[in-house]
């Protein structure tokens, strides 16, 4: 028995087990419906999905997209190019995705809580730097073929993944964060 910021922190697999079953498949994929996940289908409807076990799951952008939404509730896809205009500033072709609201202020303040505490004394604490805010949350694959995390700060989310094209162990480098000080670049540089 642990606690949740701990479970979440260290990314203990039989916590999060316990909380799907205790919410429920229907009702835990029922918050998946808001986000654009276009691989997520009724065939992962089973407890393995709590610890990410999809048949296809989603993209790093998919994934680092939804994670945007602990910012500060809402959801709005990423766009490359957000509008086109011709030479004299007239918009010719705007997105036209609205935001909607998907968390409660207290969820996100309770997230954000728990974010943080993976950059401070969990999984990802190679992650953290001195900055208004840093949190996110690490994830790997059986046999460690993928590692990733996705953070965020005070002003940007971004995902990182590591993996290989035809899929094999990453284990060699796995204690060594890569995923995580790539990351930790990214942030710094963009603050």
């Amino acid at each position: 028995m642990v606690s949740i910021r701990t479970a979440f922190a260290q990314s203990y697999n039989t916590p999060a087990i316990r909380l799907f079953e205790k919410t429920g498949v229907e009702t835990s994929f029922k918050y998946l419906d808001a986000f654009d996940f276009k691989k997520v289908s009724k065939k992962d409807h089973h407890t393995s999905s709590a610890i990410g076990g999809f048949e296809y799951g989603m993209s790093p952008l998919e994934l680092t997209d939804a994670y945007t939404s602990f910012n500060d509730g809402n959801y709005q896809p990423a766009r490359a190019i957000t509008k086109v205009t011709d030479q004299e500033g007239k918009v010719l072709y705007k997105w036209k995705d609205r935001s909607k609201e998907i968390w409660s202020k207290g969820t996100v303040a309770k997230m954000l809580q728990l974010l943080h505490g993976t950059s401070l004394s969990g999984t990802a604490r190679k992650a953290y730097f001195p900055t208004d805010y840093v949190g996110g949350k690490t994830g790997t694959t059986n046999d460690v073929k993928d590692i990733w995390f996705v953070g965020l700060t005070a002003n940007y989310t971004t995902g990182v993944w590591v993996g290989r094209d035809k899929p094999s162990t990453l284990q060699s480098i796995y204690s060594h964060s890569p995923h995580v000080l790539i990351w930790k670049d990214i942030s710094q540089t963009a603050e």
